[in-house]
Parts: structure tokens; sequence; C-alpha cells
């Protein structure tokens, strides 16, 4: 079966309005009341108005949560898969422009052979978000149609089950809220960087303690620096927080700056450390594996090259003995199939497009129809044909 057209759509489904007021307690005091992850300006390094990350968050820029494009692949008999990233219409035109006219008329099935198309089409250009992000939403749509028309999930698709249930981590600095929402573990933002110095530094530590004690250590709690810290400042970090037992630091540093990043290994070979939300394509996940300067890659599946890449980055990994755990994974449906579907990923991340505001249950939370939300501790992704999700052709009309 042949693909008919390739299209960047706008993403105009219908939201449905939250009915549970937030709740304005003291309890809560200094907590972004949206249940956003990070406090100013990432760890006051690099932006200089207090305000400008928190506002940006509450827009959804930055967290990736905007998911302004889709892309829409129809086949011959009229079935059709989805797929969407986001940055709008940079990533629409590159998907129209650049995308489409070369993918028309090829299988359905042949995912592999597409993905290396898209890759080697767009080299000439880099391979920037921009492009990786075009190349996420053109694959996800794929394997979402090739999932509707061979009438399986695509964890099936995969060779993956639902049968062993993997856990969840939930990723906001209102802990509070997230132990009332049944998370088990805890991941959080970093509120002090480098120019704080020593005061800084003792700013974090209290802030973890506090976390700990709240929390327990049956619990695992991880700490995101948001790529706002240089090397010496997270070397002290790790010393400093070693009683607290933190399961890993994620994105100490610039996410290009890989170089630096082995240098960091080297300062501080007993810390676990995450990053890769921020890389794009398989080639840094590649060489980080092969340098062993990181133990847990972090893709996101709506950037990184969708999950044609996300297969390639789990068995580098496996390969050379780390983990891979997506980044935002528990938000869409793309990452809950995947985390299921292969054998590589060990947790799930609830973040911005999981977490509601303080006092909002979970299942008001604004998102695409028919994506699962947790339950009972952990979430399982619908056994319905491709991505499972519950949408309607007309809500998506072509990007111009």
């Amino acid at each position: 079966m042949k693909i008919k057209s390739v299209k960047a759509v706008k993403n105009n489904y219908p939201k449905i309005p939250q009915k549970t007021r937030p709740k304005k307690n003291d309890k809560y005091a200094g907590k972004i009341a949206t249940g956003a992850p990070m406090s100013t300006s990432l760890g006051g390094r690099y932006f200089h108005k207090n305000d400008w990350w928190d506002k940006a968050l509450m827009k959804g820029v930055g967290a990736g949560i905007e998911r302004d494009v889709g892309c829409i692949i129809e086949s011959e008999d009229g079935s059709w898969g989805f797929g969407f990233s986001d940055r709008g219409r940079i990533t629409a035109s590159i998907i129209d422009d650049y995308l489409a006219p070369n993918l028309v008329g090829r299988s359905i099935f042949e995912t592999e052979k597409i993905y290396d198309m898209m890759t080697r089409i767009l080299s000439p250009v880099g391979s920037n978000s921009f492009s990786s992000r075009a190349i996420s939403a053109v694959d996800l749509a794929l394997w979402d149609l090739k999932g509707k028309v061979l009438k399986k999930p695509v964890y099936e698709l995969l060779g993956g089950s639902v049968i062993e249930k993997l856990p969840l981590y939930a990723s906001s600095n209102n802990t509070e809220w997230l132990k009332e929402l049944g998370f088990k573990n805890f991941k959080r933002f970093i509120s002090y960087g480098p120019r704080d110095g020593i005061d800084g530094l003792k700013k974090t530590e209290d802030e973890i303690a506090k976390t700990r004690e709240l929390i327990g250590y049956k619990s695992d709690l991880m700490l995101d620096c948001w790529l706002s810290m240089d090397i010496e400042t997270t070397v002290k970090l790790s010393q400093l927080l070693k009683p607290y037992k933190l399961k890993w630091i994620e994105d100490a540093l610039i996410s290009e700056s890989i170089n630096q990043y082995e240098v960091l290994r080297k300062r501080i070979p007993e810390e676990t450390l995450s990053t890769g939300e921020h890389w794009y394509g398989v080639y840094p996940f590649f060489h980080a594996a092969s340098k062993g300067i990181i133990d847990i890659l972090q893709p996101d599946i709506t950037w990184v090259g969708g999950l044609s890449a996300i297969i390639k980055i789990v068995h580098i990994a496996e390969a050379a003995g780390i983990d891979v755990i997506l980044h935002g994974g528990g938000g869409s449906v793309f990452g809950q199939h995947a985390s299921y579907g292969l054998t590589g990923i060990s947790m799930i991340e609830c973040s911005g497009p999981v977490i509601t505001p303080i006092g909002v249950p979970l299942e008001e939370k604004e998102r695409f129809p028919g994506t699962p939300i947790p339950k009972n501790g952990t979430i399982i992704p619908s056994n319905a044909p491709g991505f499972g999700l519950e949408i309607k052709r007309e809500w998506f009309p072509d990007f111009n």
C-alpha cells in the first residue's frame, strides 16, 4: 500500500474546558500555580528578567508542550496516520516543501527506508532542531498509519507488551502536589546557578534536603539543571548533594557541549549523569554512549526524529550498557508506546503535558483526545490500532 499524500497540519482539535478551579493554598506558596517546573531564569545564568522564563513556561515555550504542528499521511485506501511536533511554520514548511514531495508513492511499510531518506534529504541543511522536528512528525504519522492498517497498537509492532508496568516519575517543583496526585518518584528543577555562588549551592541543598525529608528514601529523587550550570559548579553540587542520594543530575551543561561532558565525567565519575532531550538525530547519542560520558540518555520522541530514531538510540544504549528514559514520555501516546515497546526504556517521565495545576485532577488536563493518563501509579498505552488517538480528520486543517 502506497502513500497518497503527506501534509503539515494545524492542531485544532477541540479543547475540553477545565472544570475545577486551581487552589490557592499557603502550603504551595512560592510555587508556579500551573505546576510549571522551574523557578525564575534558568538558574540565574542566562536570562535577566526574573519573570521571563515563568511566563514562557505558562505558554509552553521551552517546555515543548505547544505541539502546534501536526502531520497527516494518507494512504491509497483512505487510511491516515497522525504525528506531531512543534515550532510552527518553520517545521511545517520543511514537511511540505522538502519531505512530502519525496515520500508520495512509497510503501507505507518502509518506515526504516523512509527515515533514512528523510535524514539524508535534510542532511545538507544540517541535523538541526527544526529538521529533526519535521522528521519526527512525519515518522510518527507513518508508524500510526502502519499500525492502523495492520490493526495493531504500535507497542505490539515493536514487540513489546504492557504486562510489566513501568514506574513513573513526575517533574515539577510542587512536590507536595505531586504526592497528592499519587506519584512516588520525583524530579526537581534547580533554582540557582553559577552566578549565585556558595549561597546558591546552599539554597539548592536546602531545597533538596526538604524534598528528601518529604518523600523519604524509598522514592527516587532527581535534579534537573536545565542547561544552566558550568563544570565547576556541577562538581561542587554533586559533592554537596551526596547525602541525599540523587538518582541522577540532568542537563547540567549546554546541550552541544559534549566535550565538556567528557571533562565533567572525569571530575565526578561516580555521579549518574543524564541528558539528551536537546540532541537531534542519532549521532550525538552514539558519541556519548561510545565515550561513556552519559549514564542515561533522554531523547524526546517528538523532537529527535520520531520512533525510528528512538529505536536506534535504544539499541545503541543497550549495546553500551546504559539506560534510556524518554523526555516527557508519559505526556504523549508516542512516548507511551515507545516506552512499552522497547525493553531499553526503564521509566516514564510525567511532566508539563501531564501535571495539572494545584487542586485540579489529572483527568482534567488538556491533552490530545485518547491520550491515557496515570492511574494507580502507572500509565498503560491504548491497545487501539496505531497510537490509539481518538481524533477526527476535520480537526486538522492544512498548515498554510
